[in-house]
């Protein structure tokens, strides 16, 4: 139940002050608004704006001048600003359960601000300063499909992943009193933990990239209460893991003082660059040829730094056209049904960066691979593989298979166990056959005849999430060749390939595949010998990889660290 008072002008710029009933919290919990529109506010976005440490809702009347600013030079959209009076509540559901903030804010407080305001439709950001900050990263990391955003001014995050090893330097921004409410005496390790935004950062990875969220991380140099190198550690941390982010540490920023202004101005321009695409989204065609043309002189500066080179391996039958990325431990590249290479450039350039060796060969009776593709088995597919990792020399490879490249990468994996040092397999079948919908649709892929738009619907349907662009997927399909793949696994014996070896697997299923189910995804889990992981990938079908490059990509990159 809530309540306000003061007036708001239809049309301008307007704080306003109100309370809202709850059990969850003491209460009632004052708050404060601030709305920004040129007319209709149900597409305005709206930001939870969070006070620092025993602050209230008059943060935002602080804040009023540095809105109005961006407003003004149309740095930033028009949109509804809210900030409940929370004290020294943190944000956090206490661990005795005696008081629900995080709760408070989620499922009541800000459906009630959309309610109130009438913003029902738009984005929903979250932010603030201090501690607001480290509240804000907490609830978007935990929940990243709700927020388009989180800005996080000098956020009180420690510079240490467990309690013990955080410095006394660290803790002399929470009251000892205060740490005893919120995570109780004595501390709950756990707890405290769980709720660590760069715990939560390298926990929810995949779904934070999945997700989409934007993030800006920004503290000052010289501040007194040392949050900078809490700050500093969940920057690396994001940038290790790949999560894209923005960083700033401000010369010469105060926890105080003049120097903060400006600092949320920064940030309040961020989320207009954000918001109005204005970020690297130039898409017009002298931009689009000035960046094609810079990335084919990087190709061929990779080339001569052997960045990047080709090889052609000797297989026992064949000839097969290899790739090589990077330097350090290698990583074999195994694609899809009827596919070449190429559906890997995006992983291949990120695995690459984060500095292991890429090895992407092309199958056998495709671009510039040679070799008979009639009459050929699982074991012979493995085969090849097994030449392009004995003809690097650097011993046992990781092997990534998407789809029927997983079921190469098991035949390699129980074939020649020494050379396989562990295995990721994306969106690869188990044992459950695919509803006849998909089934089909699968198949009509890779009928020729099929006009342009019948071909894409039929992609969409068996290969993408709904609401996910086909067009990327238009070309790279080679119906010979996908034929001759499904041959060769029905003429392999099941044992012959389906135990994977006794190696450690990571499995990555998209959430909304219509090929591969849940249920296959398990089974397929239960075959395997090894130790197995098992990742889901939000938004994304059975293509997986041209739908959520970099949540696939974190997910491979967090794994392989692990297991290296």
């Amino acid at each position: 139940m809530a309540s306000t008072d003061g007036r708001q002008r239809s049309g301008g710029t307007g704080l306003r002050h109100g309370e809202l009933l709850t059990e969850r919290v003491p209460g009632p919990v004052e708050y404060s608004t601030l709305v920004a529109t040129d007319g209709s506010t149900t597409k305005l976005p709206v930001l939870i704006w969070l006070h620092g440490g025993g602050g209230s809702r008059r943060f935002l009347e602080t804040c009023k001048s540095q809105f109005a600013a961006c407003w003004a030079d149309r740095s930033l959209p028009k949109m509804v600003v809210a900030t409940p009076s929370a004290g020294w509540s943190f944000y956090l559901d206490r661990q005795d359960g005696s008081e629900l903030w995080e709760t408070f804010l989620l499922e009541e407080f800000i459906p009630a601000i959309r309610e109130q305001t009438g913003a029902t439709d738009g984005p929903l950001l979250i932010g603030g300063i201090s501690v607001g900050a480290l509240g804000a990263l907490r609830m978007a990391f935990k929940y990243p499909d709700q927020f388009k955003a989180v800005v996080a001014i000098e956020p009180t995050v420690e510079a240490a992943l467990t309690w013990d090893r955080v410095p006394s330097r660290d803790r002399v921004y929470m009251p000892p009193g205060v740490r005893r409410k919120l995570f109780g005496e004595p501390l709950d390790h756990q707890y405290w933990k769980a709720n660590h935004p760069t715990s939560l950062a390298v926990a929810n990875s995949t779904a934070i990239a999945a997700g989409d969220l934007s993030i800006y991380l920004e503290a000052g140099d010289e501040d007194l209460l040392h949050v900078q190198y809490g700050t500093e550690l969940l920057h690396r941390c994001l940038f290790d893991i790949g999560i894209s982010h923005e960083y700033r540490l401000t010369k010469g920023g105060n926890h105080v003082g003049p120097s903060v202004g400006p600092r949320l101005v920064d940030a309040f321009r961020f989320i207009g660059r954000l918001l109005w695409k204005t970020y690297n989204d130039d898409s017009s065609v002298d931009a689009m040829v000035e960046l094609e043309s810079f990335a084919s002189q990087v190709r061929g500066l990779e080339l001569q730094a052997n960045y990047r080179s080709q090889r052609s391996v000797r297989g026992p039958a064949c000839r097969l056209q290899v790739t090589v990325q990077g330097e350090g431990p290698p990583v074999v590249l195994l694609p899809s049904l009827g596919r070449g290479a190429d559906d890997f450039t995006g992983l291949s350039d990120r695995l690459a960066r984060a500095g292991f060796q890429v090895l992407s060969p092309e199958p056998r009776g495709w671009s510039g691979s040679s070799g008979a593709v009639a009459d050929i088995t699982l074991t012979d597919l493995a085969d090849d593989v097994a030449a392009v990792i004995r003809s690097n020399g650097k011993g046992p490879s990781a092997v990534v298979g998407h789809d029927f490249g997983g079921q190469v990468a098991r035949a390699t994996a129980t074939r020649h166990p020494e050379l396989v040092k562990n295995m990721v397999l994306l969106a690869t079948p188990g044992p459950v056959p695919p509803k006849p919908e998909p089934a089909t649709a699968h198949r009509r892929t890779f009928i020729p005849e099929l006009s342009v738009e019948e071909h894409l619907e039929a992609v969409a349907l068996a290969f993408f999430a709904a609401g996910n662009d086909p067009v990327v997927w238009v070309d790279g399909w080679h119906p010979i060749l996908a034929s001759a793949q499904l041959e060769a696994q029905q003429r392999t014996p099941t044992k012959a390939w389906a135990s994977g070896g006794v190696v450690d697997t990571l499995i990555v299923r998209p959430a909304e595949d219509r090929i591969v189910s849940a249920e296959s995804t398990r089974l397929l889990a239960n075959e395997l010998n090894g130790k197995v992981a098992v990742v889901e990938v939000p938004a994304a079908g059975h293509a997986l990889l041209p739908e959520q490059p970099e949540a696939v990509a974190i997910s491979v990159l967090t794994w392989l660290r692990r297991h290296g």
